[in-house]
């Protein structure tokens, strides 16, 4: 098995865009292409310690039994969008101030988890049926976070970073709350029977 590996790119024509709406529309500060291009040099260096010898990436494999059908480029901007998988986008600043370091290694967990699990079709169409009440947010996050809790407590002996936060959007909160009443083990499981 290749073992994937996380490639950081400066996102510059995404970037540019971002910047010159804030400038536009007077949304506040925006960070340099300078300072991103230096925040993306220091975060590669956490990554690939926080990952050494690939224990991450091979926890994620472990874990959801699969490995991503597409690269881990890592497109690095300033702001103004949330992070995400697809396509993978991973910005400075959080709201209105810089991602810290701690919140930049959850946040590209949860984002590569949602690129190893995105391929199993009967386990979502479970999901989708089973919480048929819930919202997609929901149903999409409910296998992230009970893979997170897992990790989380393998690999650094605690909890999620969103498991302590109190103003998460809905759909995550619910997700979060689903894991909390179901167990993750229980969750897992139910990932791994429909595989």
């Amino acid at each position: 098995m290749e073992i994937p590996k996380v490639k950081f790119i400066y996102a510059y024509p995404f970037d540019n865009g971002r910047r010159n709406l804030y400038s536009e529309r007077n949304l506040g500060y925006y960070p340099s292409i300078e300072e991103i291009k230096e925040k993306m040099s220091q975060w590669k260096k956490l990554w690939d310690e926080t990952n050494e010898n690939d224990k991450i990436v091979l926890k994620l494999v472990e874990l959801t039994k699969r490995t991503p059908e597409r690269s881990l480029e890592c497109f690095v901007f300033g702001g103004g969008i949330n992070p995400m998988s697809t396509p993978f986008l991973m910005p400075i600043m959080s709201k209105d101030k810089l991602r810290s370091d701690e919140k930049f290694i959850d946040t590209m967990i949860h984002e590569i988890l949602h690129i190893f699990v995105s391929g199993a079709s009967k386990y979502f169409d479970m999901i989708r049926s089973k919480y048929s009440k819930e919202v997609v947010l929901t149903h999409n996050h409910i296998i992230i976070y009970a893979f997170l809790e897992k990790i989380y407590l393998d690999m650094f002996n605690s909890k999620p970073l969103d498991f302590d936060v109190i103003d998460l959007p809905v759909g995550y909160s619910r997700a979060i709350e689903i894991v909390k009443e179901q167990g993750y083990e229980t969750l897992i499981g139910e990932y791994y029977s429909l595989l």
